[in-house]
């Protein structure tokens, strides 16, 4: 299923995949613990560990075991269902965040906790659109902006800073994503053309789209 999902994204992006993330996947939250030492929030299911030194970079993706093996026998990827969402984006996200980090690193090129958060969004918006799409779930299709982006919630450990972050990307995320669900319906060729351009941009030049986006609308 990862293999999967990750394939997905990296064809949506065509960013290629050369690290296969289960290369890179902790399930245990002990270990991922004192690795990520306090950068890690607790009672999570989902943290990208990433330190840089002068050797390089070093890259994990802690996604909880339990949570992969309910999401592994949901079977989303043949039949999505509501209630298998959550643990389903929290895999996605981590997915999207380890495949951002590496193509930016391959490109030599930085990439803010922002920016990560604000395609994390984007990802999981359009992967779980295209296995709607797929599997003809119209219902799914019709409340999945909705669910994703205003009945959010954020993790309580967040600090000001943090909590500022996911705010501005789930707002961010949600002025980009709002047509393009139907641009996808429609055209899913020149949706992918979109996309694939947006991914490329620096984050200043991606929140100045998503604002003009805002204002061609008015």
């Amino acid at each position: 299923m990862l293999s999967a999902l990750q394939r997905q994204l990296s064809d949506i992006y065509q960013v290629g995949r050369a690290h296969d993330v289960r290369d890179y996947l902790i399930t245990d939250p002990t270990l991922a613990e004192i690795i990520g030492r306090d950068a890690m929030l607790t009672n999570t299911d989902e943290t990208l560990l990433v330190s840089q030194d002068d050797e390089g970079l070093a890259v994990s993706l802690f996604l909880d075991g339990d949570m992969l093996e309910r999401l592994e026998s949901a079977n989303p990827l043949d039949s999505l269902r509501a209630e298998c969402l959550d643990d389903l984006w929290k895999v996605l996200e981590g997915i999207s965040h380890f495949n951002c980090v590496v193509w930016k690193a391959a490109q030599d090129r930085t990439v803010t906790l922002l920016e990560l958060e604000l395609q994390g969004e984007i990802d999981k918006f359009v992967s779980t659109t295209l296995l709607a799409l797929g599997q003809a779930d119209t219902e799914l299709l019709h409340g999945l902006h909705g669910w994703l982006f205003d009945k959010v919630s954020f993790h309580d450990g967040l600090d000001g800073e943090q909590l500022d972050r996911y705010r501005s990307a789930n707002d961010y995320a949600a002025r980009f994503c709002r047509g393009l669900q139907q641009q996808l319906i429609a055209d899913d060729r020149r949706a992918l053309t979109e996309l694939r351009r947006f991914y490329r941009l620096q984050l200043s030049e991606k929140i100045s789209h998503i604002h003009s986006q805002v204002w061609s609308r008015c």
